[in-house]
């Protein structure tokens, strides 16, 4: 069966033109079986022949059509350069609802502007792409926060206005809000026009590779995480949990489905921690060596960790959270960094440049996402300086700033 023809839609921001590519319909991806905790994480959670029991590789199928072909005219030359920018956790407290109740009001709560130091960092790349760590409930709730996640769905309109295109959802917290709440979080998304994936509403679904049309550059995004706090989906496919096999699978047909860029996004780690852990790291490198993947990248642990360029493959191993309020509050657990990936077309390959990273740390009073450095101090100057010196630290530990990863900031040339 021919792969459907799908039609790009032009984003608000006529930046990023969104194209999902659509497998034959019988190909399902049945996928692993839930499983908590980091056991599940890396090769140690496949079965015999490397796959989870259960579960079915991604089949290849016939490449989609260019965007714009048949009556929209022949595709463009593909350009020869792509950005895409990833970022932490978007994590909602309630010090973070109850600031957008501040800023609009009880029945409709604003999130613009805790997110408006966002938009320069997103608006200087082709493609954004978040991590929604929670499901969302009805507008009118009821809302709850840690441990089990229910927030106000005017979070995501606020980060498309944003600038976000789309965020991937499989994380520890996927089913907080029963599959209800996954499968309202995914029409919440949709109506937001977020792209997504990670978390399904069928098996048809699920066994759609995501890939992104980027100003002619095809993106395409593989998640997973590493368990579901120790709840269970009610099928193998619900949300995708790390099976390196299967995520190579998963890269392999997002290529055959058109992409020329293939990232990995895991939900995966110890909380809170300056360095990864085994099991990242295993996870990561072996993405990383497949060849199937652009570069690599983790979050979860609700800070920055190491960024380390393997056998050519750029890993980062944590970029702490986009957004938070921590009822525990660490100096940690309030920053995070946005990542800036450039990918150049020579010589028949696409190439991924050195990261640019941007540090920033939640402000307060108003709670507010703020840059570092910042000309005004986003909290005070000393606590300002001791968190952009720890992301720094932490960041290049493995080496990333020899091998040319360097700050970020859309006003430098």
């Amino acid at each position: 069966m021919t792969a459907a023809r799908a039609t790009p839609r032009i984003l608000p921001r006529s930046r990023s033109r969104i194209l999902p590519a659509v497998l034959a319909a019988g190909l399902l991806l049945t996928g692993c079986a839930p499983a908590a905790g980091p056991a599940a994480t890396g090769p140690t959670a496949t079965g015999p022949t490397g796959t989870a029991p259960g579960s079915t590789p991604p089949q290849a199928t016939t490449p989609l059509p260019q965007a714009g072909s048949g009556t929209r005219g022949s595709r463009p030359a593909t350009p020869r350069s792509v950005s895409v920018v990833v970022t932490g956790d978007v994590l909602l407290h309630p010090p973070l609802w109850a600031q957008a109740r501040r800023d609009g009001s009880a029945a409709d709560p604003d999130f613009g502007p805790l997110l408006s130091g966002l938009r320069p960092y997103l608006a200087d790349a082709d493609l954004a792409v978040c991590s929604l760590e929670t499901p969302v409930g009805t507008p009118d709730g009821p809302f709850s926060g840690y441990p089990s996640f229910v927030v106000p769905p005017q979070i995501l309109p606020a980060l498309a206005e944003t600038g976000y295109d789309a965020c991937t959802t499989a994380t520890n917290h996927a089913i907080d809000g029963g599959i209800a709440g996954l499968e309202r979080t995914l029409d919440a998304l949709d109506d937001a026009g977020l792209e997504h994936t990670g978390t399904y509403r069928s098996a048809a679904e699920a066994a759609r590779p995501l890939v992104l049309d980027a100003g002619g550059v095809r993106v395409g995004i593989v998640t997973a995480t590493y368990g579901l706090n120790g709840l269970t989906a009610d099928t193998g496919w619900r949300v995708d949990i790390i099976d390196t096999d299967r995520m190579i699978a998963q890269a392999k047909a997002a290529r055959t489905a058109g992409a020329d860029v293939v990232l990995a996004g895991f939900h995966s780690g110890a909380e809170y921690s300056a360095r990864p852990t085994a099991a990242q790291r295993r996870t990561a490198h072996t993405l990383a060596d497949s060849g199937e993947f652009d570069v690599v990248y983790s979050h979860h642990t609700h800070s920055v960790l190491p960024v380390e360029k393997h056998d050519g493959v750029w890993i980062a191993y944590g970029l702490g959270n986009s957004v938070s309020a921590h009822a525990t509050d660490l100096a940690v657990n309030r920053e995070g960094v946005s990542l800036k990936l450039e990918f150049t077309r020579r010589d028949g390959r696409w190439r991924a440049a050195p990261p640019q990273w941007a540090a920033h740390i939640m402000a307060q009073d108003p709670v507010r996402w703020c840059a570092l450095p910042a000309a005004t101090p986003c909290t005070t100057q000393a606590v300002d300086a001791a968190s952009l010196q720890r992301t720094r630290t932490r960041l290049e530990a493995l080496g990333a700033d020899d091998d040319g990863a360097r700050p970020w900031h859309p006003d430098a040339p």
